[in-house]
């Protein structure tokens, strides 16, 4: 039985690569993903397929060389980063995410290679309309030419403090900021003791943790390069030192320090930001002061818009919508945005359609329990380097059919937790299932410097009755096993996405659990290669629905 020709792009550790194969019709030839530990683990567990790491040095050619390869491509798949910007990002260093550029490499993919069909998959909120994109010089034109929406829009760079007409001006006309800013590591450093003095509490915790680092900004504060684009913005800049040794030595002069630390900021972030739009060409309508705001007024249009209409002008039957992984056997509420498209001679069907919930209501999700429960009788370990363990026979038995999916192999691999430290500990003892961080009593949440801040993924203890969460990097988000006092381990929370035992997790333990968070769930994957087979007029050698259906 033919199977299809496939390339992963932005592959990861190689979930979505999984779902396909499992289809028995998907032979995926090349993959690109540039981070090295996803790299090792995806050709660990796929061993046959050509591995490309930086897919923006692809050339034309590149693709050429792998069609005469290969012969044609039929399918594509991958999900390019895209983070967009909104008006939130005015709290973050940069305006315009690099990863942006990465969404039209994934388009010139396509345009390239000519597949069948294609399959693209990125996070819920991407057909938000806080996520869009700038207009610029060089796609304006593009994106008209599709009858993309483009909206004029006011984004904030950051807040005024000393900036008068005069910085305005500046920032308009002078071509070459860069030489006003401080060095990247010169405002890291800054920039953390400013984020950190918004309370005077706040402020003596962080310096009581970082007085080494402290030291080190007053010692180099003279020697910091940088070229001052007006002389009172020097003065400011210079006496902010003195402020601060006097703070350090009388606890005086908290005010001042804040106050001079906004300045010194929000003046590099204005002329950061400003540097971005020169660099990337975008289209600055006007500038101006708003509610204590520097804003800059330019042209917008959505992603999904434009991608959506620019897969239609190449030829493409499209369809789009949000797909939630506990709808086809994943123990986790996950939802991701998914496009789908079928060139048009390629389509058996009205038209393109996403796949329909296999299971459709709470009672038949499948639970935490379901994943886990059997793997708390082995024992973890802190070591990367582990060995397998040998699983007993005894408690695999009577499984239901996600646990018999899950239990592919005759050993767990990356049974492996967090080293848990004493505080950590004492948090996960006062913790109840289903309840966070901010359950805690406040004695035990005095190593944050803002808990009011913290999310509410962070220190949760996982409650076996129900899905889980969207599962993102368990380690950082310190996630707590059911019933034990530890940390959910790497194998459990790649059972949260639904990887079998024998897919087979590499590199540091960090890198492990992060490939698992920004994996597609196996079931999810290969519940939206069914579809794809469906519409070309095919199926899998065997449907998922009779897998993982309760009997």
């Amino acid at each position: 039985m033919k199977k299809y020709t496939t390339i992963d792009l932005f592959a990861g550790a190689g979930g979505l690569s999984y779902g396909f194969q499992e289809t028995g019709r998907f032979d995926i030839k090349v993959a690109v993903e540039y981070n090295k530990h996803a790299q090792e683990t995806y050709k660990k567990n796929h061993p046959s397929a050509e591995m490309e790491s930086d897919i923006t040095q692809i050339t034309n050619d590149k693709y050429r060389a792998i069609k005469e390869k290969y012969g044609d491509v039929d399918v594509v798949i991958g999900g390019p980063p895209c983070q967009g910007f909104s008006n939130a990002n005015r709290q973050k260093n940069e305006l315009i995410c690099g990863n942006n550029q990465l969404v039209n490499e994934y388009i010139r993919a396509i345009e390239q290679l000519k597949p069948k069909a294609f399959v693209m998959e990125n996070v819920k909120m991407i057909n938000s309309s806080k996520h869009k994109f700038f207009c610029s010089e060089e796609n304006k034109r593009i994106v008209e030419k599709l009858g993309v929406n483009i909206k004029k829009e006011k984004v904030s760079i950051a807040e005024a403090t000393i900036c008068t007409s005069e910085f305005i001006d500046f920032l308009k006309h002078e071509y070459f900021l860069k030489k006003y800013t401080l060095e990247k590591q010169d405002y890291i450093k800054l920039n953390a003791l400013y984020r950190n003095s918004k309370s005077l509490e706040q402020l003596n915790k962080y310096i009581k943790k970082s007085e080494k680092a402290i030291i080190k900004i007053l010692d180099n504060w003279g020697n910091f390069k940088i070229n001052f684009w007006n002389e009172e913005f020097k003065q400011i800049f210079n006496e902010a030192k003195d402020i601060f040794n006097t703070f350090l030595k009388t606890g005086n002069e908290y005010n001042a320090l804040k106050n001079s630390l906004k300045v010194i900021i929000e003046t590099h972030k204005a002329i950061y930001k400003m540097q971005e739009i020169r660099d990337y060409n975008i289209i600055l309508i006007d500038m101006a002061i708003e509610k204590n705001n520097i804003c800059v007024l330019v042209n917008t249009y959505n992603i999904i818009e434009y991608v959506i209409k620019k897969f239609k002008s190449i030829g493409y039957d499209v369809e789009s919508g949000v797909l939630n992984a506990v709808n086809y056997g994943v123990p986790q509420n996950r939802e991701r945005f998914i496009i789908i498209g079928i060139k048009n001679e390629y389509l058996k069907k009205d038209k393109v359609q996403l796949p329909t919930a296999i299971l459709k209501s709470s009672n038949e999700f499948y639970t935490i329990r379901d994943a886990i429960e059997e793997l708390a009788h082995y024992e973890t370990t802190v070591k990367v380097e582990s060995i397998p363990i040998q699983k007993n026979d005894k408690k695999t038995r009577d499984l239901n059919p996600l646990q018999k999916y899950l239990n592919k192999g005759k050993l767990i691999f990356n049974h492996i937790v967090t080293d848990t430290r004493d505080t950590a500990l004492e948090r996960f003892k006062n913790l109840q299932p289903g309840q966070n961080f901010h359950d805690l009593n406040e004695n035990l949440k005095t190593t944050y410097s803002d808990p009011t801040r913290t999310q509410n993924t962070i220190y949760l203890r996982l409650n076996y009755e129900m899905p889980s969460g969207t599962v993102l990097n368990a380690r950082k988000s310190m996630w707590i096993h059911p019933d034990n006092d530890r940390a959910i381990s790497i194998r459990e929370a790649a059972r949260l996405q639904s990887f079998p035992d024998n897919f087979v997790f590499y590199g540091t333990k960090d890198a492990q659990y992060q490939q698992i968070g920004n994996a597609v769930p196996p079931l999810l994957g290969r519940a939206i290669a069914e579809k794809l087979l469906e519409l070309l007029g095919d199926e899998p050698n065997e449907k998922l629905e009779n897998i993982i259906l309760r009997k």
